[in-house]
């Protein structure tokens, strides 16, 4: 099926007419019925505008009606859409626009006051009538090159998500509407999300968990959605104890912050009609998990995946919990290996690279064929760069990434060890291992966010460290920060802390 079939299918229904698709911050709402309408309105502005099959949309803007509609009406006339979060600098979104070669750059300028910045700086203006009243549009060449097969069918290019490019240039991951068909059916076969249910918004639907996790698996299922421009503890109170929402999905620092919040007001989150609660974008720690669970009530289920997965791949859905904190089971249909250095399949409980392959499966970076080659194999797998371990029960254990490796004194060392013991220490938010060279070898550091309110021994901690893990194992230095850099999602950006290690490197070898 064609992703851009999912609300039309809804609002068919016998209660597509009555069903809320969309709740938005200014009270404002649609039924699925009302949504289809806007989405043939706005398709059909799109077309006068010029885009047809095959070229290129790029949406920037933040969570928003616009923006969901928007997507919709370019994919249905078999256009990509290129979600980009106004959060980014006009440098990103110019690099990401030269990459990509929009036909036209659509801004929902009353998303957020850097989308109407950017429009500003695009000249971006209204065009074909009151259907993108609520945007700009920016129009490119006339003669954008088509890319794809574009002829209708389930292969066609859907979604091209630009992954963070922390290691350089983002790439644009090309997710076709047979990979976000597959990736929503098993989501509803796994009761992940459910007609009825009435889902808190805020992550971003510029990145794939907030994209195809939450918001596209979520309208296949007919669910509601309650869209918060940003995410704010307080804003999720309120929606959990006045508004009766059922379903949370969030990163690590969302859920901080709500326990921050809580302990700081005395605000009581139980009794409450939560029913799924889940974690993803990094790893979750035993700490975090428990605090959440006694805060809400709710088991927080959790896993793994990646963009160029579409994006999950494995889920603790349908299973009893693990007796650690994994990242789950795979998602029937898709098949996860573990691969050690020589390629061949890790022994049973041996850690190696995790390898995955499924209808879920990117089609590739976009022209970059080299780097497509070096991601998926001739046979199909997606080699991910992540080292796992399988459990006893067949639950897999992400331990870390290949390229964050820290070889110190001979040893291999993965942050995400780490970073799990410092997760312990009280008043602890959250915390990122990096690697510094010094000299032929590498020392640990560890970069540490304190709990709003609350102050961090680093000796202390130290000590901690130092009779939970290996000598090897035991960060040089920890720094203390009130605020770890942080993406759109709320991912820790590790490059963005290396980087300062080297320019005080730099300076230090200066003076």
């Amino acid at each position: 099926m064609r992703i851009d079939c999912l609300v039309d299918n809804v609002a068919a229904s016998p209660d597509g007419a009555r069903t809320l698709a969309l709740l938005a911050e200014d009270g404002s709402s649609l039924t699925y019925a009302a949504l289809s309408a806007q989405i043939t309105a706005a398709a059909s502005a799109l077309a006068q505008a010029g885009l047809g099959p095959g070229q290129r949309a790029v949406l920037v803007g933040e969570n928003s009606v616009d923006m969901v509609v928007m997507l919709f009406a370019v994919m249905r006339l078999r256009a990509w859409a290129v979600p980009l979060n106004a959060r980014m600098s006009q440098t990103e979104i110019d690099e990401i626009c030269a990459h990509c070669q929009p036909r036209l750059i659509y801004f929902a300028a009353q998303s957020s006051p850097e989308a109407a910045g950017h429009a500003a700086h695009h000249g971006a203006q209204v065009v074909a009538g009151e259907s993108l009243s609520q945007g700009l549009v920016a129009l490119r060449h006339a003669h954008v090159e088509a890319d794809g097969s574009d002829d209708g069918t389930d292969d066609d290019v859907a979604l091209m998500i630009y992954t963070s490019g922390s290691t350089g240039m983002p790439k644009g991951v090309m997710l076709t509407h047979a990979n976000l068909d597959f990736v929503t059916k098993a989501s509803l076969a796994q009761q992940v999300l459910l007609p009825g249910d009435r889902i808190f918004h805020a992550l971003p639907i510029s990145h794939s968990f907030g994209l195809v996790s939450a918001l596209l698996c979520g309208l296949r299922a007919g669910a509601t959605f309650q869209l918060v421009t940003r995410f704010s503890p307080e804003k999720m109170a309120n929606a959990i104890l006045r508004d009766g929402i059922t379903v949370f999905q969030g990163v690590p620092a969302m859920y901080a912050r709500l326990f921050e919040w809580s302990a700081k007001t005395g605000t009581a989150l139980k009794p409450n009609r939560l029913r799924m609660l889940y974690i993803g974008g990094s790893q979750i720690d035993a700490t975090r998990k428990a605090q959440t669970e006694a805060l809400l009530g709710v088991r927080l289920h959790h896993g793994y995946g990646l963009t160029e997965s579409a994006p999950a791949a494995t889920r603790t859905f349908g299973h009893p919990p693990p007796t650690d904190v994994t990242a789950g089971w795979p998602i029937p249909g898709i098949e996860v290996v573990l691969r050690d250095e020589a390629g061949n399949v890790a022994a049973a409980g041996a850690r190696g690279e995790v390898c995955i392959r499924g209808p879920n499966v990117m089609k590739g970076y976009f022209r970059d064929p080299e780097q497509t080659h070096a991601a998926i194999d001739a046979q199909g797998w997606l080699h991910t760069g992540d080292i796992g371990v399988f459990g006893p029960d067949g639950d897999l254990s992400i331990v870390g990434r290949i390229k964050d490796m820290i070889i110190r004194g001979g040893f291999n060392v993965y942050p995400a060890e780490i970073e799990k013991v410092i997760a312990t220490w009280p008043g602890v938010a959250q915390s990122a291992v990096v690697g510094r060279s010094t000299g032929g070898d590498e020392d640990i550091v560890a970069f540490v966010e304190p709990l709003g309110g609350c102050t961090v021994d680093a000796s202390a901690l130290g000590v901690h460290l130092r009779q939970h893990l290996a000598p090897y194992k035991v960060p040089g230095e920890i720094v203390l920060m009130t605020q770890l850099p942080a993406s759109g999602t709320g991912k820790v950006l590790k490059a963005v802390l290396k980087k300062q290690l080297l320019d005080a490197a730099r300076t230090a070898a200066i003076h």
